[in-house]
Formats: C-alpha cells, structure tokens, sequence
C-alpha cells in the first residue's frame, strides 16, 4: 500500500517507543499514529519489510501498549511501520486520541 492510500486517519503525537528488531533494541519518538500504525523517527537503518516488536504508552492506558509491527515505507528521519494485532484495549486507547482531537475542534 502506498501512503498516497491510507485506510486510517492519522493524528499528529509525539509519544516515546522502544523497538525491538532481532537482537538489537533502541528507542524512537512518533510522529503520528492511526488505527493502522505509526511514524517513528529514529537514526537507526531498518529495510522495507522488517518486523518489529514496539513498546509505547498511550496517555489513556495505564499499561504499555506491545505490539508486532512491520516497516512498510521510508522516509527521510524514520519509518511508517504497519502494526500487527492490537489489543481491544489499545484500539480504544487510539480511538480515544481521535476523540480528544474531534472535541477540541
């Protein structure tokens, strides 16, 4: 899927994610985040591809958010990367953004 064709909105979030791709493990910031995934900006050299293991905290959850994710484009400071399965429970933690957003107008 090309980014000219995303299925999610996306909103504007600076969140903290650790990474986990193999045996290397390093931290990145988010640009945005959707239903479908996120933008991390990170120095680290990924590929197309890749699988990740990620690790962030949604402002409306008490627990961390883990998830399965894989590099889906690149861009000139980081990555898109598409998530795996979520949680019930990180879904709404997302839809909660998009909520907070739509009643600030």
């Amino acid at each position: 899927m090309s980014r000219g064709r995303r299925l999610h909105e996306r909103i504007e979030l600076r969140l903290e994610v650790e990474v986990e791709h193999g045996s290397r493990r390093f931290d990145a910031t988010t640009r945005n985040i959707s239903l479908g995934g996120m933008y991390i900006v990170t120095g680290e050299t990924l590929k197309l591809g890749d699988a990740l293991r990620l690790r962030f905290q949604l402002p409306e959850l008490e627990r961390p958010t883990e998830c399965e994710a894989a590099v889906r484009w690149q861009g000139p400071d980081g990555y898109g990367v598409q998530f795996g399965s979520l949680r019930a429970l990180d879904v709404w933690g997302i839809n909660q953004l998009f909520r907070e957003r739509s009643a600030r107008g």
